[in-house]
């Protein structure tokens, strides 16, 4: 190599007017002006081809990425309508069944009986409007209210129909959804089922009617934007909802819907209104012959897209001016070259001094550091006095940091290189290796150095986290039980009321625990021996619950178990089984024991639909029992 100043008289005698010493007089190497403005002009029609290149792909980039906002967005919202749709059906399906088993073990009942059994079915659900027993010639048995107020004449529809004239139908016994039904001035739609006795008896139909205004404001919540066009159809032609933008008529989506290939669940049509064109995307509950359709004007989206290419276009003009401006300096700038030079070779030599300064810190310092480039690799590095390396020294230059970690860590120290760059900022974060038979923790913090590498410091900060899991955990257990604690229960049971408000679905149940003898065991033989009853109990409820459930010491011998996605009726198992479970004897330092215990339970949202609520009535209802026995 040269020197720099061998290197600056090089690269200076090759420049326009620059004296050249000889043998000779002096000689001076200048260049004509036209070959000066040829070189500018070219320079320039190069840095316009750039920009020109560089501000089509932007444009392209942006209507790629508008079009695909556009399909996920009518494709998110016509699949969020569909389960939610689904969910709902599903649900009044459910009960549907459930109040005709109801009914079928009380046929001998009067009437009044059946109106009460009924009354208070489907009430947790918004969308039903009424419930109808049918008899076989379509008249009303009993209603949920009551009164059949609404102007419907069952006998005519072809819900009641398809129950009466298919005999088949009934033995497989499948729920029927019918098209619209205008009544009066309500829109409605029947789901009904068969309602047959153990011998295969018909009895009649029972019907719930659907109030589709109600199901419409239930699908306005998940309606991602104003803009959107969204209809729900049944598939045999019936117009159920109709969201659509009055630009567009409802027929027209309609017509649209029934002439579609099914196998294309999203793509484009054209629109009525000015021959604009729409974005679709079609979905389908699972179960139920219904179509739902979302679309979105893709007028809007067109003029952004023009505004956004005009708006390039402008700055491209823009670009193509001030980079014509400046290529003018540049012979300014050449005459500026020697003295810009001399300053480099200034902050060259200052460049070394703090260098050497540097290298004597780093020497100096106990923990790892590293010089990486954006692809990871190892440029550089200072082993830490006490932090292992995971590989020989001598084979870390070189290799990236997916060759050396493992691959986890491999991944965090690239995204944190990526943030590092990106932001200019210093990024810190933690990790931990598992070696020597204990895990270490370690945390990192992520320097840049220049637009292509970074500086990591990595130090030990295991006997810290130690101490901040050890607190950490003591905040939120039960010292004696090693089971969660009142604090860490309340917060798992907030979250599943929210989760249930959130998605819906099947409910949870809680069991409320009173151990029932433990005071005569622990005043009996010691707080030491209650202490070791209270630790198996503990082992026990753990064996017995699932890994989706939750189990907690809220104090004394009051325990609370959370049994998620369950009903009364399997939670009622669940207590059966701990109830067995607590109540065998116990093998104690001082004899064996027995206890027995007493279980409250509530359900969601049956029994409340808050965290209050449920631990009240399991309560209350554990402290019943208590009093029975």
């Amino acid at each position: 190599m040269t020197s720099s100043s061998e290197s600056r008289q090089d690269v200076g005698a090759s420049l326009p007017g620059r004296s050249i010493q000889g043998s000779g007089s002096p000689t001076r190497a200048t260049w004509p002006a036209y070959r000066v403005g040829l070189l500018l002009l070219a320079i320039w029609a190069l840095i316009f081809s750039v920009l020109a290149w560089s501000s089509w792909q932007a444009i392209e980039r942006y209507e790629r990425h508008a079009n695909e906002q556009v399909e996920q967005r009518t494709r998110l919202v016509a699949l969020m309508q569909a389960t939610l749709i689904d969910s709902e059906l599903d649900a009044i399906d459910r009960d549907l069944r459930v109040v005709r088993e109801r009914l079928i073990q009380r046929l001998d009942e009067p009437a009044s009986q059946h109106a009460r059994t009924m009354e208070s079915s489907l009430d947790a659900n918004a969308l039903v409007r009424d419930l109808w027993w049918l008899n076989e010639s379509g008249a009303p048995v009993a209603t949920r209210r009551r009164a059949a107020d609404l102007p419907i004449d069952p006998a005519g529809e072809a819900f009641f129909r398809v129950h009466v004239e298919a005999p088949a139908r009934r033995a497989g016994d499948p729920a029927f959804l019918s098209q619209p039904i205008d009544a009066g001035d309500t829109r409605l739609m029947a789901m009904s089922r068969a309602l047959l006795d153990a011998n295969g008896t018909f009895h009649g139909v029972l019907v719930a009617y659907i109030d589709l205004a109600a199901m419409a404001a239930l699908l306005d919540r998940v309606t991602a934007s104003e803009r959107l066009v969204s209809l729900l159809a049944h598939r045999q032609g019936g117009l159920l909802l109709d969201r659509a933008d009055p630009t567009v008529p409802s027929e027209t989506l309609l017509d649209w819907l029934r002439a579609d290939d099914p196998a294309q669940p999203v793509g484009r049509f054209p629109g009525v209104s000015g021959g604009h064109a729409f974005q679709y995307a079609l979905a389908r509950p699972t179960g139920w012959p219904l179509d739902v359709v979302a679309a979105e004007d893709l007028s809007l989206l067109s003029s952004r897209l023009a505004a956004n290419a005009n708006d390039h276009h402008w700055r491209l003009l823009i670009w193509a001016v001030v980079s014509g401006l400046l290529l003018l300096l540049v012979g300014w700038l050449f005459t500026r070259r020697a003295s810009a030079l001399e300053q480099v070779a200034i902050s060259e030599r200052r460049l070394a001094a703090s260098h050497r300064r540097n290298a004597a810190i780093i020497e100096a310092m106990p923990d790892l550091l590293f010089t990486m480039d954006t692809e990871g690799r190892i440029l550089d590095f200072e082993p830490g006095d006490g932090i292992p390396l995971l590989a020989e020294p001598e084979t870390f230059l070189g290799r990236t940091v997916a060759d050396v970690l493992p691959p986890d860590l491999a991944e965090l120290t690239l995204s944190v290189i990526e943030r590092t760059l990106a932001s200019g900022e210093v990024q810190t974060y933690q990790y931990h290796l598992d070696f020597d038979g204990s895990r270490h923790y370690y945390e990192g913090r992520c320097s840049p150095l220049t637009e292509a590498s970074v500086l990591i410091l990595i130090i030990d900060i295991t006997a810290r986290k130690q101490a901040e899991n050890a607190l950490e955990w003591a905040a939120t257990h039960d010292a004696l039980t090693r089971l969660p604690n009142r604090r860490l229960f309340l917060d798992r049971l907030h979250l599943a009321v929210n989760e249930f408000h959130r998605y819906g679905g099947i409910g949870f149940c809680l069991l409320y625990l009173d151990l029932n003898g433990f005071k005569a065991v622990n005043d009996g033989f010691g707080h030491a021996v209650g202490d070791q009853l209270l630790q198996q109990v503990a082992e026990r409820l753990r064996e017995q619950m699932r890994s989706a459930d939750s189990v907690a010491r809220l104090s004394g011998d009051e325990f609370v178990v959370m049994v998620s996605h369950a009903n009364r009726a399997e939670a009622r198992v669940v207590v059966d089984k701990l109830r067995e479970e607590v109540g065998r004897p116990y093998a104690l330092d001082q004899g064996e024991a027995r206890v027995s215990v007493s279980i409250g339970v509530a359900c969601c949202p049956e029994d409340g639909r808050s965290a209050e609520a449920l631990m009240q009535a399991a309560d209350a209802d554990m402290y019943r029992q208590k009093r029975e026995r």
